[in-house]
């Protein structure tokens, strides 16, 4: 028989959380210099040439809204999961956030999907966290990503670390696991960092 500890955490706490998961990645960079100096921070300004940042949103993990209540530079969104490509099991509501004046917002606190680009974690049929590049398909080209440029090691380092500890909740667990079957599923490869 199995035991299931269920410990509630406060607003506070998870904060606070968040906050620590923040400093460990500021710490670190995935380059020596500031990366959108290569492409024109075409990550945070992205411009289609008719609607400019169009869906130019950013999803939250569990808890990450916390950070964006008071925020005068980004404008925090609800979401129903059943509204999105997401897991059953996640029945809390989505967060997103959407910068006002890319690139010009409070960098202290941009999610840490942010931070940690372009790489994301994958989680193996066998279980094991990976972390990969983000190969997605966005609207824009990453030049780290195209031209295979490489990262720092302290950055892949913390990066995995905190993804570690971000995968031992359940739903967050949930969601990588389930977006890593999507990505295997498209049978698309994509390049293993860790």
């Amino acid at each position: 028989m199995m035991l299931v500890l269920i410990v509630q955490v406060s607003a506070k706490q998870m904060k606070e959380s968040i906050k620590r998961i923040y400093e460990m990645l500021d710490s670190v960079s995935p380059l020596d210099f500031n990366c959108g100096s290569l492409c024109g921070e075409v990550c945070c300004v992205y411009d289609d040439g008719e609607d400019i940042n169009s869906n130019l949103v950013l999803y939250l993990l569990p808890g990450e809204e916390l950070m964006y209540e008071d925020s005068e530079h980004f404008d925090l969104y609800v979401i129903d999961p059943r509204q999105l490509d997401y897991p059953r099991k996640w029945k809390d509501d989505v967060f997103i956030v959407e910068c006002r004046n890319p690139p010009h917002c409070d960098r202290s606190i941009r999610p840490i999907q942010c931070r940690t680009f372009p790489l994301i974690p994958h989680i193996s049929e066998d279980g094991k966290l990976h972390l990969i590049l983000d190969e997605n398909e966005f609207p824009y080209v990453c030049p780290i990503v195209r031209d295979n440029i490489h990262l720092n090691e302290d950055f892949v380092k913390v990066t995995y670390e905190v993804w570690s500890m971000l995968v031992g909740n359940p739903m967050v667990h949930a969601l990588i696991s389930f977006d890593s079957r999507r990505r295997d599923n498209r049978r698309k490869g994509y390049t293993v960092v860790v």
